[in-house]
Parts: C-alpha cells; structure tokens; sequence
C-alpha cells in the first residue's frame, strides 16, 4: 500500500506545528472571492498579495505581516471609474494554551489575541485577512484628487469643460430666505 500523500493546505492556513520556532516569512495571494467582498461599492480588482512574518517560541505565535491589492469603482464626484492602490498591515498573538474562563473574557473584545486549544493543528487566517482590508477600503473613490465633478444643474462634467449654467442660481428650497436678504 502506497504512503498516504500529505493533505494540500490552502495558503491561508498556518498549520501551526509545521513553523518552525524563530522567524518564518510566508508569502501567498489571496484571491477577491475567498475574502467575501463582493457586495460592496468599491470592489478589489486583484488578488490580495500577503507578506507575513511568523515568530514562534514554544507554543507562542506572533503573525504581522502587509497586505496589498487595488481598488475600484465610480468616482464620487464625476462617476467615472476610479482606482487606487491598497495596504495594510495585520499583527495578531495567538496562543495554543488551556485558558481559563478568565483568561477568554478578558480576551473576548482584544483583536491582536487569540488563544487556541493546545489541540489546534491549523488556524485559517481568511477572516483577519478580510477584516484587514475591509477596515482599510476607502469611503471614497477620486478619479483624481482635483476631480471637479459634475454640475448639480446639467450634469456636465467640470474636468472637461465649463457649463453654461448660471453660478447664482438660487435652490428653490432657500428661495424665501434670498428674497429676504434682497
């Protein structure tokens, strides 16, 4: 009978006895749908490139590492498609202990520890990964950052030329109040 071949981790598994104590550098992609993004407004464009950095002693792992990847969407002043870069950076403890209960309740709102089971063999780092960049997804997309964006008025595009609209028209909502002040 053959050896039984060894199970195929996906990249974002640390299989924590296979690390060696000192330092280990892990480099992986993660791709866009692993992470879950996909409903969101500002879309990841490539594949989430993840340098780490794995310090063990005993039964102690300190994981920091830079997450980078691009970014895209509409422009939030002229709606046309914009991009921009992303990075991050993720640093967390874990611990492979018995915990008392303690121990777990004063952990349970610190993201930069974990403690795991002494019996842990692997930890999937997909949901930290997806936190980090979620966390760092920007609230808005430029074209450029001088971008003039569009006229409330007739929806020409300021970047690329002026309109005709007149500049002292009056919101008809602050009509009243600009006829008072005449």
């Amino acid at each position: 009978m053959p050896p039984a071949r060894p199970r195929q981790l996906p990249p974002t598994v640390l299989a924590l006895d296979e690390i060696d104590e000192g330092s280990t550098r892990l480099e992986f992609d993660v791709e866009v749908e692993q992470l879950g993004l996909e409903d969101t407004d500002i879309v990841l464009t490539a594949p989430v490139s993840v340098q780490l950095t794995v310090g063990r002693t005993m039964h102690m792992y300190t994981v920091r590492g830079r997450l980078q990847t691009s970014v895209g969407g509409s422009c939030c002043r002229c709606l046309l498609p914009a991009a921009a870069a992303l990075e991050t950076e993720i640093r967390f403890l874990l611990q492979r202990k018995e915990a008392s209960d303690d121990e777990l309740e004063a952990l349970a709102d610190q993201d930069d520890v974990e403690i795991v089971d002494p019996g842990t063999k692997e930890v999937d780092l997909v949901e930290r990964l997806r936190d980090a960049v979620v966390l760092e997804l920007p609230m808005r997309l430029y074209c450029k950052m001088d971008c003039k964006g569009l006229c409330p008025q007739c929806g020409q595009d300021l970047n690329v030329g002026d309109c005709s609209c007149a500049d002292n028209v009056v919101d008809p909502r602050w009509e009243v109040l600009a006829q008072l002040k005449s």
